[in-house]
């Protein structure tokens, strides 16, 4: 990236203040790894003992634990020495440009940031609409250097709600296609679940919350079972617990089900796991500001039927790479699941289309190219 007399890389402060990992967190965490790997001096500030600083210290990152800016109501008054103390980190370590990945605290992060002059980003993960109140408008308008949205959805709200002042861009996730690819051995799923070694595998992968719509997979399969024999239906499932327990009950209850679907539990080989796959169905009747594991499928090779939710629509290219259903419409993802069932040919040749626009489109390497040419404009305008 860097020539010969270019200026030093830049040093960049990615803020992950969330208690639980979730999908903003990944998202920050995959970003700051991709730009440590490509040469930029990054750090991450995090809930104090979260997940997030937990994986970014374990992952070599230099890290800064807070736990002022997560305070509610008379509370988030602690907030105040905590923007101090943010403020003096980023001029006692010279950062460039900060990232803020989570809502809480914004008012008095851009405060520290615009007194420690560094410019500051907010990366909006959240379906969520923002507050248009003055505060946040003033915020979001006047001192924050830009926005990014994770998807287009996200982008065209703030567009509506605070107006075409805001200097905002959409930059999805991405993922390491040399780690999640076609090539390289595939776990034999049919063989463990006894299944028929033809089976057409159909899988959806997630945590077990109402919202990914684990319910609706089941009603298509249960839909799909007599007009395409050939399918088998698999549940990947990230954790045990009772949302679990009760998916097996329903399956071990239905005649229909028992024999077509089976569960897989956390897997370390992931990606061999996900290469032995079909297809594969995201079915999330809301959130999915980022949908990691739909890019993972992808990059593996494997078409997806997912809905039109959050990202999803800026992953899949409709009939290119799979279909888009509506949420909650279990018989339209029965339809889209027979359709490729009965034509294996044509579900691989949209896997293979789906890996292309990953490798365009969606890798890591391209994500965090795209923060930092948002960051830093001025230096791609020199050639950079």
């Amino acid at each position: 990236m860097a020539a010969a007399h270019s200026p030093p890389p830049p040093r960049i402060l990615h803020l992950a203040h969330v208690r639980w990992f979730n999908a903003e967190a990944q998202y920050a965490l995959d970003l700051a790894r991709e730009m440590a790997r490509q040469g930029v001096e990054v750090g991450l500030l995090g809930l104090t003992g979260s997940p997030a600083v937990a994986r970014a210290r374990a992952g070599g990152l230099p890290v800064y634990e807070e736990a002022g800016f997560n305070a509610k109501g008379i509370g988030a008054l602690g907030s105040v020495p905590a923007a101090l103390r943010l403020a003096r980190i980023l001029r006692q370590e010279r950062f460039d440009a900060v990232e803020v990945h989570r809502p809480e605290g914004l008012p008095l992060i851009a405060w520290a940031c615009r007194r420690a002059g560094v410019p500051v980003v907010r990366v909006r993960g959240d379906m969520r609409p923002v507050r248009a109140d003055p505060l946040n408008r003033l915020v979001y308008t006047r001192v924050l250097s830009g926005v990014v949205a994770s998807n287009t959805a996200i982008e065209r709200s703030l567009r509506q709600r605070l107006g075409r002042t805001v200097r905002v861009t959409t930059i999805p996730g991405g993922v390491d296609p040399d780690r999640f690819s076609p090539e390289g051995p595939a776990a034999d799923v049919r063989g463990e679940l006894g299944f028929p070694p033809d089976a057409f595998l159909v899988g959806i992968l997630g945590r077990l919350g109402r919202v990914k719509g684990h319910a609706d997979f089941l009603a298509a399969a249960r839909q799909a079972a007599g007009r395409a024999e050939g399918a088998r239906f698999v549940i990947l499932a990230k954790e045990e617990g009772p949302a679990l327990e009760a998916l097996r009950r329903q399956v071990a209850a239905d005649p229909v089900l028992r024999d077509r679907v089976g569960f897989v539990g956390h897997r370390h080989d992931l990606a061999s796991v996900l290469r032995g796959f079909d297809l594969a169905v995201v079915a999330s009747t809301g959130s999915e500001a980022n949908c990691r594991v739909g890019l993972e499928w992808m990059a593996s090779g494997v078409p997806l039927v997912a809905t039109r939710v959050g990202v999803l629509p800026d992953l899949v290219a409709e009939g290119e790479t799979g279909f888009l259903v509506e949420p909650g419409e279990a018989s339209a993802l029965a339809e889209r699941i027979v359709y490729l069932a009965l034509r294996p040919e044509r579900a691989r040749a949209l896997g293979r289309a789906a890996r292309r626009r990953v490798v365009e489109r969606f890798t890591a390497e391209r994500c965090a190219h795209a923060h930092l040419r948002f960051l830093f404009p001025e230096r791609f305008a020199n050639g950079w």
